[in-house]
């Protein structure tokens, strides 16, 4: 969860994640701390170290960023891969641009391979979501950008995602798709909604 100045953004994250904004009550170091005591046994040295350096490194990049939220995934494995997403808010008086993103995300793309699609959450919103790749720093990318209202038209949330593994596309787009569903605004001492947190249907 994460505090804007009358409101908090609550989310669920995906398992692992490695979030470098919203921190809750700990500082930075202290979520660190508390994210690598579950690797105790099974990560290498090497490999906290530079999962230590990514996160100071992410933390500092996204210090003034405008995101709710802002982390990175990873994949072990056979086929590893990293993925970015990050989830801003826009609420009063934001909601003239939101309203313009609804209406225009689904002209964005993204390359010629670029496809907009939408989809029904369990709780009746519509949310859309633009994929396609981009080339950086000469390598193919899997980027992706969706958009949904909040629950009780409280705002729009918008996350975006980036792949490094174009052919793990399913992965990337439901995490988008899942960060859209859950992502809840809530006045200060407001109890957060039971949100399902999976989408059912295509539109």
């Amino acid at each position: 969860m994460t505090s804007t100045t009358q409101h908090q953004v609550r989310q669920r994250l995906p398992q692992g994640w490695i979030e470098f904004i919203a921190h809750g009550e700990r500082t930075p170091s202290e979520w660190l701390e508390w994210y690598l005591a579950s690797s105790e046994g099974w990560m290498s040295d090497e490999g906290r170290a530079s999962v230590t350096a990514g996160f100071h490194a992410g933390v500092q990049a996204f210090a003034d960023a405008s995101f709710a939220f802002a982390g990175v995934s990873i994949i072990l494995g056979e086929h590893p891969s990293i993925s970015f997403m990050g989830t801003q808010v826009l609420v009063h008086p934001e909601q003239d641009a939101a309203k313009g993103l609804h209406s225009l995300l689904p002209l964005v793309r993204f390359g010629e391979d670029s496809v907009a699609e939408t989809f029904r959450s369990p709780d009746e919103r519509v949310g859309t979501i633009v994929r396609g790749t981009r080339e950086i720093d000469g390598r193919a990318w899997l980027v992706a950008i969706g958009e949904m209202a909040l629950p009780d038209d409280a705002g729009t949330v918008v996350v975006t995602g980036i792949g490094s593994d174009p052919e793990q596309e399913q992965v990337l787009l439901l995490s988008v798709a899942f960060a859209l569903v859950t992502t809840q605004l809530l006045a200060d001492g407001e109890s957060p909604q039971e949100v399902p947190m999976f989408p059912t249907a295509a539109v």
